[in-house]
């Protein structure tokens, strides 16, 4: 069996920060250098009425719009309760 050449082998990259907050902070500068360009790419692809993009890409790319502006919530609301009343007969033992 043919032992695999370690020159092939690619070496892990450095990290960019030295600490877990320095690098919270070097992603914070990205994120806000970068996101308005995502914003306009995300309503580009989501509302332009000359994009290809299918149907589904623009609903993500709508609901990704939405996130970012903090119009939903990223939680999963809770299921709906069972309404047992106003003439349905069955009831939590039927």
């Amino acid at each position: 069996m043919k032992k695999p050449d370690r020159e092939r082998v690619p070496a892990a990259p450095s990290p960019q920060a030295a600490s877990a907050p320095e690098g919270l902070d070097v992603s914070r500068l990205m994120a806000r250098r970068y996101l308005p360009n995502a914003v306009l790419l995300f309503a580009g692809v989501a509302f332009s009425e000359s994009s290809e993009a299918s149907l589904w890409v623009k609903c993500q790319c709508a609901r990704m719009l939405t996130e970012l502006a903090g119009a939903t919530s990223a939680t999963t609301p809770a299921a709906p309760q069972p309404h047992y009343g106003n003439g349905d007969a069955r009831g939590p033992d039927a």
